[in-house]
């Protein structure tokens, strides 16, 4: 059951705490986004815009968001994910391993109750929430650290903040 989404336009920034920041950088690991989600300059974290030209809601599925992230290891070996739903326990993704694909995973779990206190924040010329922590799954804490040959990623960890803006 496909709705509209919850605004016309907007855009989300997806911004990494200083230590992933630091991590990816001393481990040579590169961010690149699929389109629509673009790279931040310095690794510092990836910016989508959103909206119900790209965006929709699925009662069933969850909150989709086309395209993704990147992460590419100076040995090459790579880890996308792409096609994202965000769901009441966390956020999913289709995976690949080096083109290989590994179908939809968990890549980040989240608690909507953290976000809460801010999802009407006015900023941007919008609407929408500031702080939004989404922390590593076990899974993608594990396929990060494999892809970059080094055990520099934590479960549970924060990896990245959700500020997003919805223009009405």
């Amino acid at each position: 059951m496909r709705l509209p989404y919850f605004t016309q336009s907007g855009y989300a920034n997806f911004d990494f705490p200083p230590r992933v920041v630091t991590v990816l950088n001393e481990n040579e690991i590169a961010v690149e986004g699929v389109a629509p989600f673009e790279a931040k300059p310095a690794k510092t974290g990836l910016y989508l815009p959103i909206g119900s030209q790209t965006n929709h809601i699925d009662a069933c599925m969850g909150v989709f968001y086309p395209g993704g992230p990147r992460f590419v290891s100076k040995t090459g070996n790579s880890v996308l994910v792409e096609d994202i739903w965000l769901r009441m326990d966390g956020a999913y993704g289709t995976v690949k391993i080096n083109g290989i694909p590994q179908g939809e995973r968990m890549v980040a779990t989240y608690n909507v109750g953290e976000m809460m206190p801010t999802v009407m924040t006015p900023h941007g010329g919008g609407i929408g929430p500031t702080y939004w922590p989404f922390r590593f799954s076990p899974y993608f804490a594990q396929t990060l650290n494999e892809a970059a040959g080094a055990n520099v990623f934590m479960a549970g960890e924060v990896f990245a903040n959700l500020d997003a803006v919805g223009k009405f």
